[in-house]
């Protein structure tokens, strides 16, 4: 319902059932003009048929006894039969000379006339002879009503035997001259959400490029105030990070000091705290780098080197919880790159194993495998934990959202670090159990294309 409802509404539709009831109404017109075209005509050769008629009889070049052999065909066609009568003398017809049923009323003037006789319409031509009497030559006006009708028919069917090749043809035009609209729906469709880029306006009609320009302004507008707001978001995090570094040494010299158990356990308490603090900073601060507007050389980065690179930097909170990290791939594999900056492949990787780290149990497995075809680079990232229940998964990209019930510390924006840079990569993400039958763990896949869009 809701599909007829949107083609109903559409342009594409309404301009094309405009377009056809305009035909078919241009149609009808067309036919009744043809009508009463034929019909003017048909009278004036009627007309002029009875005056020639009466002018052979004056001429007694046929006699009032004798069929019409000039106009055999009308013979076959009773309304098209003429009569000739001479007033007083009563009719005979071209056909039948004993045809006296029918007679011409008395009086007629002279010239061309319609009458009625016997509940008929006659066109008439009446001529005043010479021996006083009156010639009159008479055909029904049927013959001639009947000729327009048949032309206003004819050129009626012509046209509506026309007017769905039109119809079709106005439809393919109409897609055709649409389909811009159509690739730039899809266009727009594929973007991420931060694709916030000029639209291009090319191939679309002059009709269309001020509402494109008019959008280019807002998208302009929304780029510059996300791009202020990221620099605020990145000056805090640089602000903040100078006091907190300053406590963190200060926090480390009174630890050298004499204290307390108590005192100890508060200062360790502490010491927590601000590790939470450094890192929700150096969060944003990733965060802040992985949206920048301004696009940031890219090169060919190795992720085999990556990977490596972040295995031993988490190696000991993995240790720590007894976690086994593994890296698959074939031995003979090539290295596989991708067009990246370093550190934006360094900090997807680094959060996703981070995470899939932070939800293992101990004595868990963490698996990181890299797959290469023509056109895409796989990344998965692979865990045995509880997984992320399928309602969640639609939100655990939002900025410093968590899923309740883990009893794990964190500021919420790992993901949403990932996706800004997969985003910004234009590549995609997705997220699933790795166990389907037990419906637990979770695999992270990244599809990111071996060349820039």
């Amino acid at each position: 319902m809701d599909d007829l409802k949107t083609k109903l509404n559409s342009l594409q539709f309404r301009l094309a059932l405009a377009l056809a009831v305009t035909m078919i109404v241009a149609a009808i017109a067309i036919g009744a003009i043809g009508f009463y075209s034929t019909l003017h005509d048909a009278h004036e050769l009627q007309d002029d048929h009875l005056r020639d008629i009466a002018a052979m009889v004056n001429a007694n070049l046929i006699t009032v006894n004798q069929p019409d052999t000039n106009n055999p065909g009308d013979l076959e066609d009773p309304d098209a039969h003429v009569i000739v009568q001479l007033v007083d003398i009563g009719p005979v017809s071209h056909d039948s000379v004993a045809n006296n049923q029918m007679r011409f009323p008395d009086g007629l003037h002279d010239g061309l006339q319609t009458i009625r006789v016997q509940q008929t319409e006659w066109r008439v031509f009446v001529q005043t002879l010479q021996t006083g009497g009156k010639l009159v030559v008479g055909q029904k006006t049927e013959a001639k009503n009947e000729i327009a009708r048949h032309a206003g028919r004819k050129t009626l069917k012509r046209i509506l035997v026309v007017i769905p090749f039109l119809i079709l043809l106005l439809s393919l035009t109409l897609r055709r001259m649409l389909a811009p609209l159509s690739r730039l729906a899809a266009e727009l469709n594929a973007r991420h959400a931060e694709d916030i880029r000029a639209i291009s306006d090319r191939g679309l009609p002059a009709e269309l490029r001020p509402f494109i320009s008019a959008i280019n302004t807002v998208l302009k507008r929304i780029a510059i105030t996300l791009d202020q707001q990221r620099r605020f978001v990145a000056d805090a995090a640089h602000e903040l990070r100078s006091p907190l570094t300053a406590l963190t040494l200060q926090t480390k010299n009174l630890a050298r000091q004499d204290m307390s158990d108590e005192a100890h356990h508060k200062l360790n308490e502490f010491e927590r705290g601000l590790k939470r603090a450094n890192d929700l900073i150096d969060q944003l601060l990733n965060m802040a780098r992985a949206q920048l507007a301004e696009p940031e050389k890219m090169h060919a980065v190795s992720l085999q080197q990556v990977v490596r690179s972040v295995f031993e930097e988490m190696m000991p909170y993995a240790d720590a919880k007894k976690i086994e990290l593994e890296f698959r791939q074939n031995t003979d594999v090539p290295p596989i790159t991708i067009p990246a900056t370093e550190m934006d492949v360094v900090t997807l990787l680094r959060n996703l194993v981070d995470n899939a780290i932070r939800y293992t149990g101990p004595e868990g497995k963490v698996e990181v495998a890299i797959q290469a075809d023509a056109c895409w680079v796989v990344l998965t990232v692979q865990d045995n934990g509880p997984g992320i229940p399928v309602a969640e998964r639609s939100r655990v990209f939002d900025s410093f959202y968590r899923v309740l019930g883990t009893g794990q510390t964190g500021s919420g924006l790992g993901l949403s670090i990932v996706k800004s840079i997969v985003n910004k990569l234009h590549g995609e993400i997705t997220i699933d159990f790795s166990d389907q039958s037990l419906q637990s763990g979770t695999v992270v896949l990244v599809k990111i294309p071996q060349s820039v869009r």
